[in-house]
């Protein structure tokens, strides 16, 4: 085998024993130099056996050459993860969580939002760990096993800078129709509490908020920058929310000054707390809950709306169902016809599996309109080249010709 300067070097640099070595494939190599962080176990594979969980491996390829270093978890579909295309730098997750927090460093002085996203895995050198402020707590989402082994002290970083903040860790390791999302608190791991309410603020709007409830604490942080972008165009609008689950979208556009909005959900708990953070907010007069299904709304329902906006789940129970990729064009077609001349159609999707096509979808099923430019989400879920997983959601917004 060759060994590389690359791989010199990264051993040299430590003074325990040598870096352990993954050999990847051809093809993985190519995934890796085009930025994806990812590795899928192939026939090509070699060394996995000797690896454990969470540790630090020299990824090289098929010529012994250095690509990047990674944590290993070698029983994971996704086998390892890479955390520095430097193959000289060893994992040291605290200094990857400091510089985490000072990267998001304009939002801790924001006093209008104090929720947002301080760790976006991958993209922040920490694989398969996702964490989110929501004011007086820290909620830590895991998504791959390899990086449990330093979460101790990736917590007790940003704790340190949170003081009193509390602390919780939602084990999700694989899809929540499979398996349960399991929530505890740290550092005790006691069950956490599903009902505790905190409360959180974006852009200004208060929310009651329950971290301890799994991965849904009742706030999609990654669309905080897509709900400022509407709230520069709605003063004097009126809003339709599509699939509103606690209403975000509407109350930030109410408090932003638009006219009206109205919710629209089958899941009545969560209408009922877009109901509460309204009354918080001062914005009951103007906000208006419907407890239904959203292609029987728009389908029943004759009124248009300047701004209607779609925020749909891969998949739903209730009202026949809900599966995105079969459903969402025959919505995005009803709900065409709910805007009104020169209004907006803003719609968005998940990312988990294969793309919907989106924008695609949006110019065959209404057939006119300009398209216009969303900001998508904002610098605190930061992307990595040729890494599409690591996009939470697609958006594309689309305006109707004034005649």
């Amino acid at each position: 085998m060759i060994v590389s300067e690359d791989m010199k070097r990264s051993r040299q640099s430590s003074t325990a024993s040598p870096m352990p070595v993954l050999t990847v494939s051809r093809a993985t190599t190519g995934f890796i130099q085009r930025g994806h962080p990812w590795v899928r176990p192939d026939r090509f594979t070699r060394g996995l056996d000797t690896l454990t969980c969470g540790e630090p491996c020299l990824l090289i390829d098929e010529r012994g050459m250095g690509q990047a270093l990674a944590l290993a978890d070698p029983e994971a579909p996704v086998c390892a993860r890479v955390y520095s295309t430097r193959t000289d730098r060893p994992f040291d997750p605290a200094s990857a969580a400091e510089h985490a927090w000072e990267r998001r460093k304009p939002l801790h002085n924001d006093p209008a939002t104090n929720c947002y996203r301080l760790v976006h895995g991958e993209a922040d050198g920490l694989p398969g760990l996702q964490i989110d402020r929501f004011g007086p707590c820290l909620s830590a989402v895991i998504t791959a096993r390899c990086i449990m082994p330093y979460l101790d002290v990736i917590l007790g970083v940003l704790a340190a800078r949170l003081p009193g903040a509390t602390v919780v860790i939602h084990e999700h390791l694989d899809d929540v129709r499979r398996a349960a999302v399991v929530s505890r608190r740290w550092p005790n791991s006691n069950a956490a509490d599903p009902s505790q309410i905190i409360e959180g603020h974006e852009l200004g709007v208060h929310y009651p908020l329950r971290p301890g409830a799994g991965i849904a604490s009742g706030l999609y942080i990654d669309q905080r920058m897509n709900r400022a972008w509407l709230g520069t165009r709605c003063r004097g609008k009126s809003v339709l929310n599509l699939f509103a689950y606690t209403g975000a979208f509407s109350l930030s556009l109410l408090s932003a000054g638009a006219a009206r909005a109205i919710d629209v959900d089958l899941g009545g708990p969560a209408l009922e707390r877009a109901t509460t953070a309204a009354a918080r907010n001062g914005l009951s007069e103007r906000h208006t809950t419907v407890h239904g299904d959203a292609r029987t709304f728009c389908a029943s329902d004759r009124t248009t709306h300047d701004i209607v906006i779609i925020d749909p789940p891969t998949a739903a129970q209730g009202a026949g169902g809900w599966l995105l990729r079969r459903d969402f064009p025959e919505l995005l077609r009803l709900a065409w016809e709910r805007v009104a001349p020169g209004g907006l159609l803003f719609a968005t999707c998940n990312t988990l599996g294969k793309p919907f096509p989106l924008r695609e979808t949006l110019m065959t099923v209404c057939g006119h309109g300009q398209f216009t430019n969303p900001p998508g989400p904002g610098p605190d879920v930061p992307q990595l080249r040729g890494f599409p997983e690591g996009l939470p959601f697609r958006c594309a917004a689309l305006v109707k010709p004034a005649h």
